[in-house]
């Protein structure tokens, strides 16, 4: 009974720790993108051709839908230096693909709503980690509802419809909340795998690129119910 106590601490400082290179993972993550689309919105050229070059843009929306694919499938074999370097660099490539926010928003609008973003992340984050209940077997529900409203967002472009677009920005909103918290949850629990899963030390970069993946998207709806400048 002793050992088992004994090594009950040790588990949660593991899982605290594995916690806090995913967050400042991700952090870093966040810093590299806004860098990234801060430094491309001065250059007044390339600005124009991200928001005006639909093959531009295309190309970089699937180099970035590859990086994404290749690195979750191939992290059990990637160093965990290589695995981070490469999130990096999804970083960054985000940060030129969302750059033409700079077109249609004002800087004030946009630090504005990445503070929002922040609190809200941090607060349903904290929810995540410290809510007692179980939350994987919503974790099916959440991921059929993210498909269909990928699909409904995919044909809203297509077919644009201003009520239909601003019920799915909400929809989004909502369910991008509902993600962070059961993501974090999720990422607890693998913490606690750390010497078993497959995943090794690339795991902290997965679970970065997950929580990052989050905050990028619901801080991209929050700013569509800003005013356009």
């Amino acid at each position: 009974m002793a050992r088992v106590a004994a090594v009950e601490p040790v588990t949660e400082i593991a899982v605290s720790r594995f916690l806090a290179r995913v967050y400042l993972l991700m952090s870093l993550g966040l810093v590299v993108t806004a860098l990234v689309a801060t430094g491309v919105s001065a250059n007044q050229l390339l600005l124009l051709r991200v928001a005006a070059d639909p093959w531009f843009a295309f190309g970089l929306f699937l180099v970035q839908i590859f990086i994404v694919v290749a690195l979750a499938g191939a992290v059990t074999r990637m160093n965990a230096t290589v695995a981070g370097l490469i999130f990096f660099l999804y970083s960054a490539l985000t940060g030129l693909s969302i750059s033409s926010i700079f077109l249609v928003y004002s800087q004030e609008s946009i630090a504005y709503v990445f503070w929002i973003t922040a609190g809200t992340f941090f607060v349903t984050s904290l929810f995540g980690l410290l809510l007692k209940r179980d939350l994987s077997a919503s974790g099916n529900v959440l991921f059929m509802l993210l498909l269909g409203w990928t699909i409904a967002w995919s044909f809203s472009w297509l077919f644009p419809l201003s009520d239909v677009n601003w019920l799915l920005t909400f929809v989004g909103i909502a369910l991008f909340v509902g993600l962070t918290a059961y993501d974090t949850q999720r990422l607890k629990a693998l913490g606690a795998q750390l010497g078993s899963h497959p995943a090794g030390g690339g795991l902290a970069v997965i679970g970065a690129l997950t929580l990052y993946l989050d905050f990028i998207n619901l801080f991209l709806l929050l700013l569509r119910t800003r005013r356009r400048e």
